[in-house]
């Protein structure tokens, strides 16, 4: 024989529809359940370190909502006499490698889905945060060896 307990049935009903309740809060509430990284394809960083000398490499990571986004941030020499030769010499070398236009001075590649390449002077680094020191120093330590300096931005979109 089976003897239903009504007090202790509705204590677990009760239960259950509170954690429910709460988990569909903090859902709501921009709480992720599952992290996700993205990061830049290795071979696409290859490919853009293969168009100059890289002075400088270093990832930036971001965070927001359960994702975690790493770009690749290269300073690279290509012998060019001013930033805006260096910019239009890197963009028609990754032109040539097969990387399509996106917007004015973007570049995405078919063969590497999803990645971006953009394009920056060193004039002003403070939107780089906690990495402008990092780039400054080493952009310090070539500055017998370059002219012209150009900052190539790879990021991965999801």
């Amino acid at each position: 024989m089976i003897i239903f307990d009504h007090k202790r049935a509705t204590t677990i009903v009760k239960s259950a529809l509170t954690t429910l309740f709460a988990l569909l809060m903090l859902s709501g509430c921009g709480v992720s359940w599952f992290h996700k990284t993205v990061e830049v394809d290795p071979a696409a960083v290859k490919a853009v370190r293969s168009v100059g000398r890289v002075v400088l490499q270093t990832p930036a990571d971001f965070t927001w909502e359960g994702t975690t986004q790493i770009d690749e941030i290269l300073v690279m020499d290509v012998g060019a006499s001013n930033f805006e030769e260096a910019r239009n010499m890197v963009y028609e070398r990754l032109h040539q490698l097969g990387w399509s236009k996106l917007g004015r001075h973007n570049l995405e590649s078919h063969k590497w889905k999803h990645i971006i390449v953009s394009f920056d002077s060193l004039n002003d680094l403070r939107s780089y945060g906690p990495l402008q020191q990092k780039i400054e120093s080493a952009v310090q330590v070539d500055s017998a060896k370059s002219t012209a300096l150009v900052l190539v931005s790879l990021a991965p979109m999801n």
